[in-house]
């Protein structure tokens, strides 16, 4: 959150489930009313929280870890098995094809019959893939990344994602949008974020809206706009961090944005974006501010920036590598 260490994530929850004692009502009360942001937040926060709205128990008796508990446990309650895959059709994006793939899986009900559940799979392999789910939103794929995502009919939007891309929600109170990894599970309503999980655990950064980042023990943290959240196999609660999201998203603007950033952070962010290693021979280069944009430059333009803003010398000791002195 912005402007308020006084005010957590957990006291809002408590406050939105009635948990809360009045001199904490209090509190969140004069926190609203002392910011517009304050208050765009917390109704930002509400929304997520009407997913749960919609069960038996009154909203003002929901404990709020058992209200997520009980939405997990109806995302849970299917089959992992797969039927044999058939019917593969391909489509193509800059000569590069982008394999999507329809099977089926089976859900079991207690007590029904096996419904069967079609799943698409998406997989972009050299190039970044743009493509539009039933719901209408919007996801792009980064290359070597696969998707497989289950038909939207029951009461969660589900899929399960192994790699990199960035998702244009569209909003649905009624229907979840979950992304599965192996790191973590993602949950929103209807918002614009990131989901890396290439590096043996899952970023998740967010560029509109609220996103909330479960871990595998069930810990969870929520994301605004402009925060990254990251959690692993061995993380119990996933951490959480403010984030240059132009720069997180060079993979697909292609953009790099610093203003006034320290001398690490830029060679850090160039070499992410540029997938290369860069070495720093002076230390005292660390000592700088680099304040500059790159729109769609080659790596050799951006550095020459470097050396003439800076007084530095960049040097290629290999295919994808650097020294700068």
């Amino acid at each position: 959150m912005e402007n308020f260490s006084q005010i957590d994530d957990i006291l809002l929850t408590k406050f939105l489930t009635g948990e809360t004692s009045e001199k904490e009502n209090e509190e969140v009360e004069i926190w609203l009313k002392n910011d517009v942001k304050n208050q765009q937040y917390f109704d930002e926060l509400q929304s997520v929280w009407m997913l749960t709205a919609k069960t038996e128990v009154p909203a003002v008796s929901v404990n709020v870890d058992k209200a997520w508990e009980r939405m997990s446990q109806q995302i849970e309650e299917k089959n992992t098995t797969k039927v044999v895959t058939f019917s593969p059709w391909y489509k193509y994006s800059a000569g590069v094809a982008a394999i999507v793939l329809v099977f089926f899986g089976i859900r079991w009900y207690s007590g029904q019959q096996a419904t069967p559940i079609e799943t698409t799979k998406f997989v972009a392999v050299d190039v970044p893939q743009l493509d539009t789910l039933t719901d209408g939103s919007l996801i792009t794929l980064n290359a070597g990344t696969t998707l497989a995502v289950n038909s939207f009919e029951g009461n969660s939007r589900e899929m399960e994602l192994d790699g990199e891309a960035y998702f244009e929600v569209a909003h649905n109170e009624d229907q979840p949008f979950i992304v599965h990894t192996q790191y973590g599970d993602v949950t929103v309503l209807g918002t614009k974020f990131n989901v890396n999980t290439s590096s043996g655990k899952v970023e998740v950064t967010v560029t509109e809206g609220l996103v909330k980042l479960t871990s595998k023990e069930d810990k969870y943290v929520l994301l605004k706009k402009g925060t990254q959240g990251i959690a692993a196999l061995d993380t119990s609660t996933p951490k959480k961090k403010e984030i240059n999201t132009v720069n997180e998203m060079f993979w697909k603007y292609q953009k790099l944005n610093f203003k006034n950033d320290s001398f690490d952070e830029v060679i850090s962010a160039i070499a992410k974006a540029y997938k290369v290693d860069i070495q720093v021979k002076n230390e005292n280069l660390y000592r700088n501010k680099v304040t500059s944009s790159f729109d769609h430059e080659k790596i050799e333009s951006v550095f020459e920036v470097l050396e003439a803003t800076l007084g530095i010398r960049v040097q290629k000791t290999g295919d994808k590598a650097y020294l700068i002195d």
